[in-house]
C-alpha cells in the first residue's frame, strides 16, 4: 500500500477510508448514551409556538459525523469519527462524557453531582478497528485499479 500512497491522490484514499470507516461510525452511534428525560429545547434561536417544546434527547448520536483530515507523512489517509463540534452542534460536551467529571459543589457545599465516564467512542473503535483495517486494504487495491485504469488507459492495468 505504501507504493500505491505515492502515486493514487489523497482524496482518492480519504473517500476510500470514509466507506471503510462506516461501520464504527454505526457503532458509535449505538453505544452513545442517550437521555431518556433530556429537557433540551428544540429551537434556542427562533421563538415560536414550539420553543417551549423538548427533544428527547439524541443530540450527540445525531451529531456523531466522520471527517477526513490530512494524512501525516507516513500515512496513506487519515479520518476521526466523533461528534462535530460546529456551532450549532454538541460536540463540545463530548469530553464530559467520554472522560466524566469530578464530584462538583457550590460555594457553600450543596453536592452537584459528577457525570460518570462512558468512553463510547473507544469502544466503537475497539470493537470495530480490525474489520475496518481489513475492509479498507481490500477496497484501497480495488480503488487503486480502477483509478489507474481511469488515469493511465494506455497501461493496461
Amino acid at each position: 500500500m505504501k507504493r500505491y500512497a505515492q502515486i493514487m491522490p489523497t482524496q482518492k484514499a480519504n473517500g476510500v477510508l470514509k466507506r471503510a470507516v462506516k461501520p464504527m461510525l454505526r457503532k458509535a452511534q449505538a453505544e452513545v448514551p442517550v437521555s431518556l428525560n433530556d429537557n433540551e429545547r428544540i429551537s434556542l434561536k427562533r421563538r415560536g409556538a414550539s420553543a417551549n417544546a423538548f427533544r428527547k434527547g439524541g443530540s450527540t448520536r445525531r451529531d456523531l459525523r466522520i471527517k477526513a483530515v490530512p494524512p501525516k507523512y507516513n500515512e496513506v489517509g487519515r479520518v476521526l469519527v466523533g461528534v462535530s463540534k460546529r456551532a450549532d452542534k454538541v460536540g463540545w460536551r463530548t469530553v464530559f462524557i467520554t472522560a466524566g467529571t469530578k464530584t462538583r459543589k457550590t460555594r457553600a457545599g450543596a453536592n452537584r453531582g459528577r457525570v460518570k465516564a462512558n468512553n463510547f467512542l473507544q469502544r466503537a473503535y475497539n470493537g470495530t478497528i480490525d474489520g475496518v483495517r481489513a475492509d479498507f486494504q481490500k477496497e484501497y487495491r480495488i480503488a487503486f485499479v480502477r483509478w489507474a485504469r481511469s488515469t493511465w488507459p494506455q497501461i493496461g492495468v
